[in-house]
């Protein structure tokens, strides 16, 4: 790769790491946004929730629009969007207006997600593709990591709102350097002849390949949701945790996501397929489960660093298998669906590990069907997920 797609990837990274740290932002401060509303948590937990509507809804039209127009453009889009949305969030003292302006930037950040992932398909040969989208999902992670670790501890110094407005701001300069970009070389269009023909959008979910990818997606994030929603909870709650050590855990498992992610998209370059690592981030997140149904918080700073491996293991392959699946011009539509339905199954997974507990009120049940959705996942690995041609121009691309 040269120093253009280089810097393409890291670019397009750092736009996804503060587009999704607004993702997480009003967790760690539910307390000063019911104070300030005058609500209970009920409703100002509605605002992660509004974020997460608008990222789910606009997933499919997102993916489309970035087969059919630029990426580039959408991008632009996506982040005028969500920094005006974000500024005016961080300053209103609405609650409704608040939950109007989290759809929209979700519906923003979904705007960047396709799109990014297929920038970065369109600039990176394949084999450099796996770590080029691992880059991009440690950025995600460091995004949860900057909101959920240091902007608590920095609000000690600093008003929790006046953090929101500088991560809104700081999106400006990015969006000036971003449309003064230089057009590079479409690295695609050297693979176009070899690679898998475009499809009708209809016509992807004809290929049982796709059909494997969706439920890997689907109880992938229904099981990894486990993880991420309910280990602070379990700490807490079952294990006597304080929020400070729970946080220090949780942050342990966000940063071995941002070390996992690059390092499994490169093992997948280096073996030349992303099944395998698929498959050993699965495994991981199935031992994970056994571990916390036998031996409960025994050596949790381990479990919860593997447990962030596992996790962008999972996530990286996934993503880089979405892209080499179908043609270029289809893989912002492959990629939405993926995330549309990945999503799907996190959100119920929160429905139905909350019943669960709830009925059984213990914490085991959840870990034993986070196992069963992890064992599923690697049922669908083991069938046939990647198109095997040799793609002989790759060869002449300057690594």
């Amino acid at each position: 790769m040269n120093r253009f797609q280089w810097f393409m990837v890291c670019f397009v990274s750092f736009i996804h790491f503060l587009a999704l740290s607004h993702r997480m932002e009003v967790v760690p401060f539910l307390v000063d946004l019911k104070d300030m509303y005058h609500v209970g948590f009920t409703e100002v937990g509605g605002l992660l929730s509004a974020f997460l509507l608008g990222y789910a809804v606009f997933q499919i039209p997102a993916g489309t629009l970035a087969d059919r127009y630029s990426p580039i453009s959408l991008i632009v889009i996506g982040l005028s969007l969500m920094m005006i949305s974000s500024i005016i969030f961080s300053l209103t003292h609405s609650l409704y207006l608040a939950l109007f302006l989290r759809f929209i930037m979700g519906a923003s950040a979904a705007m960047i997600f396709s799109p990014a992932i297929k920038l970065i398909s369109i600039h990176s040969p394949r084999e450099k593709r796996g770590l080029s989208i691992g880059i991009l999902e440690g950025a995600a992670a460091a995004g949860s990591l900057l909101t959920l670790t240091v902007f608590p501890l920095l609000s000690i110094y600093v008003e929790w709102n006046t953090l929101f407005l500088f991560l809104s701001i700081l999106l400006l300069p990015t969006l000036l350097l971003f449309l003064k970009v230089p057009k590079g070389e479409n690295t695609s269009e050297k693979e176009g002849k070899k690679e898998v023909q475009p499809r009708v959008f209809l016509n992807l979910f004809k290929d049982k390949k796709i059909h494997r990818l969706l439920g890997i997606s689907f109880f992938g994030l229904f099981g990894l949701y486990g993880f991420l929603a309910w280990m602070p909870t379990y700490l807490e709650a079952a294990m006597g945790y304080t929020k400070q050590e729970t946080g220090l855990i949780m942050a342990i498992m966000m940063i071995a996501q941002i070390i996992g992610a690059p390092l499994s998209g490169k093992l997948s370059d280096l073996v030349g397929q992303r099944k395998s690592t698929l498959m050993i981030g699965s495994i991981l997140a199935a031992g994970c489960c056994l571990w916390l149904i036998f031996l409960n918080d025994t050596g949790i700073y381990f479990t919860v660093f593997v447990i962030g491996m596992a996790i962008s293991w999972s996530l990286a392959p996934m993503l880089t298998l979405a892209t080499e699946l179908v043609h270029v011009s289809s893989a912002g539509s492959l990629i939405s669906i993926m995330n549309t339905v990945g999503q799907l199954g996190s959100a119920i997974s929160g429905y139905v590990f909350g019943m669960l507990y709830e009925t059984f009120g213990s914490f085991q049940i959840i870990w034993i069907v986070c196992f069963i959705a992890c064992l599923i996942r690697i049922i669908f690995t083991f069938g046939e997920l990647e198109h095997h041609q040799v793609i002989d121009s790759e060869k002449e691309i300057s690594i």
